[in-house]
């Protein structure tokens, strides 16, 4: 059997959760290590399984997210695809999620639908669930009528490089997690999109670009000025375009090393990546708390 080590690692995900509340982080990424396992204690197993709890906008992101990942590995494997199909067969995941999560199914499966709502039993009309799905519809027509769908068809094999894999860099020996929604070559430049379901964040939106931007540098060897930054925000159609050589490269870096650093402070031994949940203290934000995945075993 493979024995799996919790590594320490960065990415822009743990920074936002780390500096929302440095209790969720615990239980995100200490608590919840080794719940999978049969042969976990009680409390360990529960943080695990709220660990992979998700509110319902997240559902709608995560699922509209999936199906254009899924059309583009079919387009770069060359089948064809029914855009209406692949959006109808979105929403029946969706209706066959919904009621595993409602069946609390994830209480012995933890790695089905798990949704915030069904957990904690909050009254959501039946309106407002149908908004949610109707929101991935519109994201996914938005995107199939969309100019850049157009392009990315027009793409030939050798241009295409990366569809929401999951990918790292070192930076100073720490492990950097980035993941890109889809890369592509444009004769000497790369371009990267970033599909976005939500409203607009430009901090922590721009964090997570740059690091698309770092990771670019490396991976592909190129230089900061021929990389292309493209957000796609899908219930609107908007487009931000950057160029990586525009970002302030030493305060990006200068952020990921501060945060590496106060995260690594909060742990018993940094070598061994070993922490203890008293170390990390609550948030004092009480509406993080309402929506926290961990409102049943948090000692606050």
């Amino acid at each position: 059997m493979i024995e799996f080590k919790n590594d320490f690692a960065w990415s822009v995900s743990r920074d936002a959760t780390f500096r929302k509340c440095p209790r969720m982080y615990y239980y995100h990424y200490y608590g919840s290590w080794g719940g999978w396992d049969i042969d976990a204690d009680d409390r360990t197993r529960t943080i695990y399984i709220l660990k992979q709890l998700q509110n319902r906008q997240m559902w709608a992101g995560k699922k509209v997210h999936e199906c254009i990942e899924n059309t583009l590995k079919n387009i770069q494997d060359g089948i064809k695809v029914n855009e209406e199909k692949a959006i109808e067969d979105t929403l029946d995941v969706m209706r066959n999620e919904f009621k595993s999560s409602i069946a609390k199914r994830y209480l012995i499966d933890p790695k089905t639908c798990a949704l915030f709502e069904h957990e904690y039993e909050l009254p959501v009309t039946n309106t407002e669930w149908k908004n949610n799905a109707d929101h991935v519809v519109v994201c996914l027509k938005l995107f199939f009528d969309s100019n850049v769908y157009k392009d990315i068809l027009q793409l030939s094999s050798k241009q295409w490089l990366e569809v929401e894999q999951f990918s790292s860099f070192f930076y100073k020996d720490i492990k950097i997690y980035a993941v890109f929604d889809f890369a592509y070559r444009n004769s000497d430049e790369v371009i990267i999109y970033d599909w976005k379901t939500g409203k607009e964040e430009n901090d922590k939106h721009k964090l997570q670009l740059a690091c698309y931007g770092l990771f670019a540098t490396k991976k592909w060897e190129i230089k900061p000025e021929h990389v292309k930054l493209m957000e796609f925000y899908l219930s609107s159609s908007k487009q931000n375009e950057y160029n990586f050589s525009e970002f302030d490269l030493d305060n990006i870096q200068k952020h990921i090393w501060s945060s590496i650093g106060e995260m690594q402070n909060k742990l018993d031994d940094p070598q061994a990546n070993i922490a203890s949940e008293d170390r990390f203290l609550c948030s004092e934000n009480k509406q993080i708390c309402q929506y926290c995945n961990y409102l049943k075993i948090c000692s606050k």
